[in-house]
C-alpha cells in the first residue's frame, strides 16, 4: 500500500498528495522543499517478488508496509534521502566497474551497487549509511566490567575488587550480520548470473561521524570499509527461503502475528523511533503507547482537551568515564529541556527560565494540573532491556509484558487488548527487580505556571525516597485543602545522606516545598481551579500566557469536593493558631510560651510560623 500521509512537525497528519499542492501545506510555512518531499514520497512498486532488503527486514515489518496505508514524517527520512543520493554520487563506473546490477531471475530479486575489480580480485559492493552505535557493533566494540585494582574496605561487599565498565574492541562483538546475508544473497545471485566475486565489502558512511558520541563509541572516521565473510551457500538460501514463505504466507492470509525479532527491530527502538508501521502492529502498538505515557501521561481525561508535553525536567547530566563509556551522573539542580517544534521557541522558553530561577535552579514553581494524582504522578515497576526498550511494566500485583519471551519465567495470568502476556507482579520479590534489571519509575507532570507555553512538562524519578517524598506531600496538601491542583507550589531538591552497602551516599532528593503559610495556601485553594492561572502574576511574555485558558479546561471534575476522611488529631486549617486555645501549660490568652524562644510571644505570630504543625505547644507528642 501507498504512502499516504505526512506527519507534520506538529505531529497532525496532511495527504500527500495535498501537501503538495501548491500552496497546499496546512501549516502555511512549510518544512521542506516540495522537491524534498517529493523524494520523501518515492517507493519501490510491488512486483509480486520479494527483494532481498525486504526479507532480511522484520516479515511484520515488511507484510504492514505493504497491506497498509501509512503516514511518515519528511524529517525522519532525511537520512534515508541522504543515502540515496550519496548512493547516485558514488555509482560512477569505470571501464573496471559495473554499478546498479539488478537480479531478477531468482524467486526474491536484488540489486547490487557495484561489482568492481581491484589488483585483479572482483568486488562486490555495496554502499551504507549508519549511526555510530550501529558502525561501532560491526567494528566489534564491546562494554565489559574490569577490575580496578581497589578493594572494598566495608559494607556488604566488604573485600570485593571494585570494578568498572569499559569500552573494548574484540572479534566476539562484531555484529554485521544483515550486511553478512544481504552481500551473500546478491554474491550467490552474481554467481549464477556468469560473475564470480572474490570478496564482499560494505563502505559505510557514519551518520553522526566527527560528533563527541561517536568518538565516545570508538568510531573516529566518516566513512568505514567493511570486509564481509563469506556464508555457506545452504545457510544463506536457508535463510532467505524460510523468510520468503513466511512473507508470502502473511499476504494470502491477510494478517501476521508474530513480531519482528530483537534482532530485526533492534530491541525495540526501531519500533518506537523509526518503523512508519508500528501503529498496526501489537508489538509497536505496545511500545508507542508506553512511549506516549511516558511523553503525555495527562491523557484520556477528554479525546478533546489534551494538554501537550512541551519538554522535560531533568535531574543529572551525562558524563564520559575514563574508559570512554557514557554514564548519568546526578546533579542538585532542575535542568529544563524543551522539546517543542520550534527552536527558537525552546531557547526563547530556556532564556526565561533561567532569567526566573538562575542556571542551577534548587527550586522551581510548579503546579498540578488535574485532580487525581495517579494521573499527573503515575508509578509503576518498569523492565527496561539493553537498548532502553520497555520489556516489562507493573504495579506490583499485574504486569505486562511487550512479548511473550519477555514473560518467560514469571507466572502468566492473562493477555492484555494486543493479545501480550499480563503476569504477576511480584514488585521487590521479583527475580527481575534483584538483578536490577527493574526498577520504581514515578513520572510526573506538573504545569511551570510562570514559563510561556500552554501545556506540562515531564519529570522522571527512581528514586524511592523521592517518591514516598513527593506522595507524601501531595497527600498533606489534599488533606489540608480538599484538592492539590491548580494550587502555586514549589519543587526542590534537597539534600540527603542515606546508606548504600554500608556506605553513606549524598543525593539530592525531590520535595513539595511546605513552608508556606496555611492561611496563603488556603487562599489559593478557595479560588476555582479554573481560575487559578488567571489570577496569578503574568510572567513576562509575549502574551503567550493567554493560551493558558485552554489548559484549565482540562479539569472536568465536579464543583462540589469530595469529603475528606479527617485522621485523629486533625483541624481546620482555616481556624488560625491565634484564634484557637494552646495546650495546657503554654496557652496564656492572647499570648503563648514559645517552645522555641522559651518565652511569651502572641497567637499571631504562630500564624506566620512555618513549625507551626508540629509545634509541641498545640499538639499532643510534639512535632513529628
Amino acid at each position: 500500500m501507498p504512502l499516504r500521509w505526512f506527519t507534520c512537525p506538529d505531529k497532525q497528519r496532511i495527504e500527500v498528495a495535498e501537501c503538495l499542492k501548491e500552496g497546499g501545506c496546512r501549516m502555511r510555512d512549510r518544512c521542506a522543499a516540495r522537491t524534498y518531499l517529493q523524494m520523501v514520497r518515492q517507493e519501490r512498486k510491488w512486483t509480486g517478488k520479494p527483494s532481498t532488503t525486504q526479507l532480511i527486514q522484520g516479515t511484520m515489518k515488511a507484510f504492514l508496509t505493504l497491506t497498509r496505508e501509512y503516514a511518515a514524517s519528511p524529517d525522519s527520512r532525511a537520512f534515508m534521502i541522504h543515502g540515496t543520493r550519496g548512493h547516485k554520487n558514488l555509482e560512477v563506473d569505470d571501464e573496471y566497474s559495473l554499478i546498479e546490477i539488478a537480479f531478477t531471475e531468482d524467486s526474491h530479486t536484488g540489486i547490487a551497487d557495484v561489482i568492481e575489480v581491484e589488483n585483479g580480485r572482483t568486488i562486490l559492493l555495496d554502499h551504507k549509511t549508519a549511526g555510530s552505535y550501529k558502525v561501532a557493533k560491526a567494528l566489534g566494540f564491546g562494554i565489559v566490567t574490569e577490575g580496578t585494582g581497589e578493594f572494598y574496605k566495608s559494607g556488604a561487599k566488604k573485600g570485593q575488587e571494585k570494578t568498572r565498565k569499559v569500552l573494548v574492541r574484540d572479534e566476539k562483538y562484531i555484529d554485521r550480520w544483515e550486511w553478512g546475508y544481504q552481500l551473500n544473497d546478491y554474491r550467490i545471485k552474481a554467481e549464477q548470473a556468469g560473475f564470480k566475486p572474490d570478496e564482499l565489502r560494505i563502505q559505510c558512511t557514519v551518520r553522526d561521524g566527527g560528533t563527541y558520541i561517536a568518538r565516545s563509541r570508538g568510531v573516529f572516521r566518516n566513512v568505514y570499509y567493511f570486509k564481509i565473510g563469506i556464508l555457506p551457500d545452504k545457510k544463506v538460501a536457508a535463510f532467505f527461503e524460510q523468510k520468503k514463505r513466511q512473507l508470502v504466507r502473511a499476504l494470502a492470509k491477510g494478517s501476521w502475528n508474530e513480531p519482528c525479532s530483537g534482532k530485526e527491530n533492534w530491541d525495540g527502538i526501531r519500533c518506537e523511533s523509526y518503523c512508519d508501521v508500528a501503529e498496526f502492529c501489537s508489538y509497536g502498538k505496545y511500545l508507542k503507547r508506553e512511549k506516549e505515557e511516558e511523553d503525555m501521561a495527562i491523557k484520556g481525561l477528554s479525546e478533546v482537551r489534551r494538554l501537550p508535553r512541551l519538554g522535560k525536567i531533568r535531574l543529572g547530566i551525562k558524563k564520559i568515564s575514563q574508559g570512554g563509556k557514557e554514564y548519568p551522573a546526578e546533579v542538585d539542580y532542575f535542568i529544563l529541556d524543551p522539546q517543542t517544534p520550534s527552536e527558537l521557541e525552546n531557547k526563547k522558553i530556556i532564556e526565561e527560565f533561567e532569567k526566573l530561577y538562575g542556571n542551577q535552579p534548587k527550586q522551581i514553581k510548579i503546579m498540578f494540573p488535574v485532580a487525581d494524582p495517579d494521573v499527573y504522578f503515575p508509578q509503576f515497576y518498569k523492565r527496561y532491556g539493553s537498548a532502553a526498550s520497555l520489556k516489562c511494566k507493573g504495579d506490583g500485583m499485574v504486569a505486562a509484558c511487550a512479548t511473550k519471551e519477555f514473560a518467560e519465567g514469571l507466572k502468566i495470568i492473562g493477555n492484555d487488548e494486543f493479545g501480550l502476556p499480563k503476569v504477576e507482579c511480584k514488585g521487590k520479590d521479583c527475580p527481575h527487580y534483584q538483578s536490577k534489571e527493574c526498577s520504581e519509575v514515578g513520572t510526573l507532570q506538573v504545569l511551570l505556571p510562570e514559563l510561556p507555553g500552554a501545556g506540562v512538562w515531564q519529570l522522571s524519578t527512581g528514586s524511592f525516597h523521592s517518591i514516598v517524598n513527593l506522595n507524601s506531600c501531595i497527600d498533606f496538601i489534599r488533606a489540608a485543602c480538599g484538592r492539590a491542583h491548580m494550587i502555586p507550589l514549589v519543587l526542590e531538591r534537597r539534600e540527603q545522606i542515606m546508606q548504600h552497602n554500608g556506605k553513606k551516599t549524598k543525593h539530592y532528593t525531590l520535595h513539595i516545598n511546605l513552608a508556606i503559610r496555611l492561611a496563603q495556601l488556603q487562599r489559593y485553594a478557595l479560588i476555582e481551579p479554573t481560575k487559578m492561572l488567571l489570577e496569578l502574576p503574568a510572567p513576562e511574555t509575549d502574551k503567550e500566557d493567554i493560551y493558558y485558558q485552554e489548559n484549565v479546561v482540562i479539569d472536568q471534575e465536579p464543583e462540589e469536593t469530595k469529603k475528606q476522611t479527617e485522621p485523629p488529631g486533625y483541624f481546620d486549617p482555616l481556624t488560625l493558631p491565634s484564634k484557637r486555645k494552646a495546650l495546657n501549660g503554654f496557652d496564656k490568652g492572647m499570648a503563648m510560651v514559645c517552645p522555641d524562644a522559651d518565652k511569651l510571644r502572641p497567637k499571631t505570630d504562630c500564624d506566620a510560623c512555618d513549625k507551626f504543625m508540629g509545634c509541641p505547644a498545640w499538639f499532643e507528642g510534639g512535632r513529628t
